[in-house]
C-alpha cells in the first residue's frame, strides 16, 4: 500500500475536461484515445461501496482513498483519478491513474500533491465504464493565514445502536476539517435500533475488513466522507475495549494476532499517508495557518496497563504512580515539543480519552482508569508544562460517551476537589463531545438517573463547569485570533431523519484558560 503503483496520464487534459459533463458510461472514449497506453486498462464494471475520502490534508494536498472490491478471480483493478478546483472536474489539476491491489482488498491510498493552500479542490476515481461519486476538501490553510478555523469533531458510533443523522449534519457545515477522536467502528456489536451486526467478535483479517464494509454501507457517513478533509484517531474499539499496549481486560488468547489484523485493517481503510520509519504511528500535526496547530494523539498503542484491574468509581493509588505513561517516551517527547514551539496562537490537542479529572464520590473516587485519571503522574507532567510554558491549549476529546466541559488545571483538578491534589495553574479547557449513537449514560439511567448523575459530576467536580449525559451528536469548534467557541449540536440517534440543534455553546478566550457556558 505505500507503495502504490501509479503513472501519470499524458495527455488528454482537453478531452478529460469536456468529459467529465458526460454520463459516465461515456467517460472513457475521449481520454483513452488521446492519453497514451496508460488508460486502455482502466478496470471495467468498477463499484465504490464504501464510497471516497480525502484525508489528513496539507497545504499542498491530502490522501485520497476509495475501495473497489477485487472478487476471488479478480486481479488488481486501474482507476484513473482526477482532482480540480472546479465542481466539474473541468481544467483539472491532477489526472493520473492508480492502482487498487487486490493484496489490499482494493484499497486505494493517492497523495495528491501541488495543490495551492487554503483552496477548495473536487475529485472523482474513474474506470472505463463507471465512476465514483464526486468528493470534496479543502487544503490546510497557508503559514500566515489569520482566518477563522472551524473543525468538527464526532466519536463513537457504533453502528447498530443508532442512525448517523449525525453525519448528514456534519457534511452540511462549513468546515475546514472533520476529526473522528476514536471508535469509528465497534469490534464488538451491542444490539440497537438498526438491529445486530452477525459479525459480533471479529478477529481475523476477513472479518475485521468486513466491519468497515458494514459501517460504511450507511449514506449519510458516506456523505460526509464526500464533503470534508478528514483526520482520524483510533481509540480501543477499533481493536478492542480498553485495550493497552501489552493486553486487554478480556480473557481472550491471540492478543497480537488479533492487533495485527486491526490495525492492518485500519491503515487499510483509512485515508491516511503511513511514516516509513515508524509504519504505525498515528500521531502527527496540522498547522491551519496562524490560528491553530491541532495535535492529534494516540493514547492506545504505547500505553501502560490500566492501574488497580481497570476500576471504575474507585480510589486507586497506583493510579497516579510516577513513570506509568499514556503516551510512551517518543510521543511524549514530541508532543511537549510540539506544544512549546508552536507558532500558532491556538494549541488544540484532539485526545481520545478524557484529560481532566473526574469524581465521583465524597471519598474522592475516581471515575475510570482507562482515562488520563489512571495515569495522574503523566498528566501533571503535561499539564505543568502548559501552566508554565504554553498558551492557549484546548483539548477536545471523544470516548466518555456524555458531554462535559471543564478547566484544566496543572494535577487535572481544581482546588477543592474532593480526595484528589487540588492544582494551583490554569493549564487550558478541555471540551469534551458527545457519542454519535453508542450507549451514554442517559440510554443506560433515563432522564431523571442521568440528570442526578449530572449533578454529582458538578458537585464533586469544580473545574467541570457544563455537563450533559443524555444528549447524542457532534461538536463544531469554531476559533479565531481571540477566542475559542465550541458548540455542542445535538442529533437523536433514534431516528434516521433527525433533525439538528445547537444544545449549548462554550467558550475561552485568549489568555484565560476559562471557560465562559454562553
Amino acid at each position: 500500500m505505500a507503495q502504490l503503483k501509479r503513472r501519470t496520464l499524458i495527455g488528454g487534459l482537453t478531452a478529460l475536461g469536456a468529459a467529465t459533463a458526460a454520463p459516465a458510461q461515456a467517460w472513457g472514449s475521449p481520454v483513452l484515445r488521446t492519453a497514451a497506453d496508460s488508460s486502455a486498462t482502466l478496470v471495467t464494471g468498477a463499484t465504490f461501496p464504501e464510497g471516497i475520502m480525502a484525508g489528513v490534508p496539507r497545504t499542498d494536498g491530502a490522501t485520497l482513498w476509495t475501495r473497489v472490491p477485487r472478487g476471488l478471480f479478480e486481479g488488481d483493478a486501474e482507476l484513473a483519478i482526477v482532482v480540480s478546483r472546479q465542481r466539474d472536474l473541468s481544467q483539472p489539476a491532477i489526472v493520473e491513474t492508480v492502482i487498487a491491489q487486490k493484496q489490499w482488498d482494493g484499497c486505494v491510498h493517492f497523495q495528491a500533491t501541488g495543490l495551492a493552500p487554503g483552496e477548495e479542490y473536487f475529485y472523482q476515481f474513474r474506470g472505463k465504464d463507471k465512476v465514483s461519486p464526486v468528493g470534496r476538501f479543502q487544503t490546510l490553510r497557508p503559514a500566515d493565514s489569520n482566518q477563522p478555523v472551524r473543525i468538527g469533531f464526532f466519536t463513537c458510533q457504533g453502528f447498530t445502536e443508532g442512525y448517523y443523522a449525525t453525519h448528514r449534519h456534519l457534511a452540511a457545515e462549513d468546515l475546514d476539517l472533520v476529526v473522528c477522536l476514536g471508535d469509528y467502528v465497534y469490534e464488538a456489536t451491542v444490539p440497537g435500533v438498526r438491529g445486530i451486526d452477525l459479525n459480533l467478535c471479529p478477529q481475523i483479517l476477513p472479518t475485521m475488513r468486513a466491519k468497515y464494509t458494514y459501517y460504511r454501507s450507511d449514506a449519510d457517513l458516506r456523505a460526509m466522507h464526500a464533503q470534508h478533509a478528514f483526520l482520524p484517531l483510533w481509540d480501543d474499539h477499533e481493536f478492542r475495549n480498553n485495550y493497552s499496549k501489552d493486553n486487554w481486560t478480556l480473557p481472550e488468547a491471540f492478543f497480537q494476532e488479533k492487533k495485527s489484523a486491526a490495525w492492518h485493517t485500519w491503515f487499510e481503510r483509512m485515508p491516511v499517508p503511513r511514516y516509513a520509519g515508524d509504519m504505525t504511528r498515528t500521531y502527527r500535526s496540522l498547522r491551519l495557518g496562524r490560528t491553530v496547530e491541532l495535535f492529534a494523539i494516540d493514547n492506545r498503542q504505547y500505553k501502560d496497563d490500566q492501574p488497580c484491574d481497570d476500576g471504575g468509581s474507585i480510589i486507586c493509588e497506583a493510579a497516579d504512580t510516577p513513570g506509568r505513561s499514556m503516551l510512551g517516551p517518543a510521543q511524549k517527547t514530541w508532543l511537549e515539543q510540539g506544544l512549546r514551539s508552536s507558532g500558532a496562537q491556538w494549541k488544540v490537542l484532539a485526545n481520545p480519552n478524557m484529560m481532566m479529572g473526574m469524581v465521583t464520590g465524597a471519598a474522592g473516587e475516581r471515575a475510570f482508569m482507562d482515562t488520563w485519571d489512571g495515569y495522574g503522574a503523566e498528566r501533571t507532567e503535561l499539564l505543568s508544562l502548559a501552566a508554565e510554558r504554553v498558551s492557549d491549549l484546548v483539548v477536545v476529546t471523544g470516548d466518555d460517551h456524555d458531554t462535559f466541559s471543564g478547566e484544566l488545571w496543572d494535577t487535572g483538578f481544581a482546588p477543592g476537589s474532593p480526595g484528589n491534589p487540588g492544582g494551583t495553574r490554569r493549564a487550558g479547557v478541555e471540551f469534551v463531545v458527545p457519542s454519535v449513537s453508542s450507549t451514554n449514560t442517559g440510554d443506560l439511567k433515563g432522564e431523571a438517573g442521568s440528570k442526578a448523575e449530572e449533578q454529582t459530576r458538578l458537585q464533586y467536580n469544580p473545574h467541570l463547569k457544563l455537563t450533559d449525559m443524555r444528549q447524542h451528536g457532534y461538536g463544531v469548534l469554531e476559533v479565531t485570533r481571540d477566542e475559542a467557541k465550541l458548540s455542542y449540536r445535538a442529533v437523536d440517534k433514534l431516528h434516521a431523519d433527525a433533525g439538528v440543534s445547537t444544545s449549548y455553546q462554550v467558550r475561552t478566550t485568549r489568555g484565560s484558560s476559562t471557560i465562559d457556558v454562553l
